[in-house]
């Protein structure tokens, strides 16, 4: 949930049927699925719609769909039935696994690596490695 205001020029109604009174602010559910249509998105970034207080901007299912992805991209299945917790845990192991065993090539090519590079850094480093 965010709340949105209309600074545009005439009143608005999103694509979920939420109305928007020019210089409103109005709590608007579902924000994270909204914030991705183009017009929205447009208007967001010309300053025509303001938003606030997005801190739980996207639903759990969204959530759900981005830790699915990255733990399927470090090689693991998750069962669609999974926890929004369970997947968080899952993620961190896979991630630090992963990380463990990036660092592990990398010293078998001599390079050493601090404890503070991300994951994505490590990736980045054994890829440009022949």
């Amino acid at each position: 949930m965010a709340k949105i205001t209309n600074n545009g020029r005439n009143p608005l109604h999103l694509p979920d049927g939420t109305f928007l009174p020019l210089g409103e602010e109005v709590e608007v559910k579902g924000w994270g699925k909204l914030k991705s249509h183009h017009l929205i998105s447009a208007l967001v970034e010309e300053g025509s719609l303001a938003v606030s207080d997005a801190t739980d901007s996207r639903e759990p299912e969204a959530d759900k769909e981005v830790l699915f992805a990255k733990l399927k991209a470090l090689g693991i299945e998750a069962g669609k039935n999974s926890s929004l917790k369970t997947l968080q845990e899952r993620l961190i192991e896979a991630e630090a696994k992963a990380k463990e065993e990036a660092i592990a090539k990398l010293k078998e090519k001599g390079i050493d690596v601090g404890d503070d590079v991300t994951l994505e850094e490590l990736q980045a480093e054994l890829a440009k490695q022949p």
